[in-house]
């Protein structure tokens, strides 16, 4: 006699089972709208702030504007320069993330596919740059760059964060490129192909989602910098965004902090950095699990 699946199986165990995964669902949900409302919080605070009308974020302390002022961001985009200080910060950051992909890549493809003497130990040495806070070398950094006459120009910027991006980056693409078929490679050695067309021709394609990553972490870091810009450059049309946020109410010659003003600025500060993460999120979030499964 052929027994149906109800009858095969343990009905109430499995209608227990349904509910506590029901359960589990629900609890996982709530922890992580919790999380998302936290997170976002700030960011609320900020839009709703810099929407308010002048001096009115010290009597209002609501999310929801008595009067919106859009002319906040009118004002701060006139007051603080916002061209002059995104250009710089485009330049600075564009720069340093285009060399540290080129060489982190470099390197990385180096250790990753390459033997040579002392590998290993050359890659720590590498890593051990991650143990290295921007904050602690800030006097030698000021020395080398007065040394070789960079004070005052791009080039005291971008330096030290290619230097300071490159130990991260070469962690992140190494890992990829190693997971990455050795028979590629083997065929494009086999069919006469140098090295270096080896990685810029094919396996560099292939990293795309770690390059964007790196791309982003990097970028995001250098973007919202505000120590290294702060001491290495003296000349105001040599200000980065972050930078904006502290000085624009002195060359407005507003006298007093309004706080409308800045947090319109730094909303406008926070949307390229936004809208980059959106174009590249798959791309980042290939880049984040690349390593996560192994076979």
């Amino acid at each position: 006699m052929r027994l149906s699946l109800p009858k095969m199986l343990n009905a109430p165990l499995l209608e227990r089972g349904a509910k506590k995964f029901r359960k589990n669902a629900v609890l996982l949900h709530g922890v992580l709208l919790s999380v998302s409302l936290i997170m976002v919080f700030p960011w609320l605070i900020a839009i709703s702030t810099g929407l308010k009308a002048p001096g009115e974020s010290s009597i209002n302390r609501s999310l929801i504007p008595w009067e919106i002022a859009l002319s906040n961001f009118s004002d701060a985009w006139r007051i603080a320069n916002v061209p002059l200080l995104a250009f710089n910060s485009f330049i600075v950051t564009a720069a340093s993330v285009v060399m540290i992909l080129f060489l982190a890549s470099l390197a990385a493809y180096g250790f990753a596919r390459l033997t040579f003497v002392l590998k290993e130990s050359l890659y720590l040495l590498f890593l051990a740059g991650l143990m290295l806070q921007a904050a602690a070398i800030m006097v030698p950094l000021y020395q080398v760059n007065v040394a070789f006459g960079f004070l005052d120009t791009y080039f005291a910027l971008i330096g030290p964060y290619i230097a300071l991006g490159l130990p991260f980056a070469i962690l992140i693409l190494r890992g990829f490129f190693e997971g990455l078929p050795a028979e590629l490679e083997d065929a494009a050695l086999i069919d006469g192909a140098s090295r270096f067309t080896i990685y810029w021709r094919i396996m560099l394609p292939l990293t795309r989602p770690a390059l964007a990553t790196v791309a982003i972490f990097t970028g995001l870091g250098t973007w919202n910098d505000f120590l290294l810009p702060m001491l290495m450059t003296n000349r105001p049309h040599l200000r980065t965004m972050p930078l904006g946020l502290i000085l624009f109410e002195l060359e407005g010659g507003i006298g007093f902090v309004q706080h409308e003003y800045r947090f319109a600025l730094i909303i406008m500060m926070t949307l390229p950095v936004i809208i980059v993460f959106l174009l590249l999120q798959r791309q980042f979030m290939s880049g984040l699990t690349a390593g996560a499964i192994k076979g």
